[in-house]
């Protein structure tokens, strides 16, 4: 915006000019024209009472704005599930580190107690159990953050 454009804003608002705005109005030949005009119209508009909604119109804006407002917020949930599921692979790599490790310290230990086959059924089993909890967890994290900002929309719409 120019100087001129900002000098005219504040006489329409009715703001108060500091001294670098009424250094410019007592020097600018535009501004000084258009400042009775500026400060007539903005007296006009402030003298006149708005007119009253008609009836239903929050209804009518609402139910045009709702396949806008869904697309927006099915878009926001992505976002949020992909930034969830993003922390949430930070610390798979240690975990799985440290699970392949202790199933080997596991098939190690039980190789000396039991029978070779018998060891390796145990240390499987107990794999496919580290797994499924694995797959649950991150199964469960889009639900989850799903399910938060349903909560979040809810408090903020009321």
């Amino acid at each position: 915006m120019t100087a001129c454009d900002d000098v005219l804003a504040a006489l329409f608002l009715g703001d108060a000019l500091d001294a670098e705005a009424r250094a410019h109005l007592a020097a600018c030949p535009r501004c000084r024209a258009a400042e009775a005009d500026v400060r007539r119209v903005a007296a006009a508009l402030a003298a006149d009472t708005p007119p009253a909604p008609p009836p239903g119109l929050a209804a009518r804006t609402l139910r045009a704005a709702t396949p806008l407002l869904e697309r927006h917020a099915r878009r926001d949930v992505w976002r949020e599930i992909a930034r969830a599921v993003a922390v949430a692979l930070v610390p798979l790599p240690p975990i799985l580190l440290l699970d392949a490790w202790g199933l080997r310290a596991a098939r190690a230990l039980l190789g000396t107690v039991l029978p070779d086959p018998l060891a390796v059924y145990v240390v499987l089993n107990h794999a496919v159990v580290l797994a499924l909890l694995l797959a649950v967890t991150y199964g469960s994290i889009p639900i989850l953050v799903d399910r938060q900002l349903r909560l979040r929309r809810q408090e903020s719409h009321g």
